[in-house]
């Protein structure tokens, strides 16, 4: 019972790290994956590195972006939406 009592403050704080900072971040996760598999042609989106486009092909794992001087084809995991 004594061992219990001393691990209760270590367990505390796992499950409040837990709490801040792993559900947030698998409710973005689910956020973008959701994104990711309903992006169309037309959409408005920003890469990781800031770069602004339309989406103007849509494949298995990447997508076309029009810009406003050429084209470019990125991973759909680097996109996300324009706010």
């Amino acid at each position: 019972m004594n061992d219990l009592i001393t691990l209760l403050p270590l367990i505390t704080v796992f499950v409040i790290f837990y709490a801040l900072l792993y559900i947030p971040q698998r409710r973005r996760n689910k956020k973008h994956k959701n994104f990711i598999s309903e992006l169309k042609i037309g959409d408005n989106v920003v890469t990781d590195s800031g770069i602004h486009g339309r989406v103007t092909a849509v494949n298995a794992n990447d997508v076309s972006l029009v810009l406003k001087k050429g084209e470019i084809i990125i991973n759909k995991s680097n996109i996300h939406p324009k706010s």
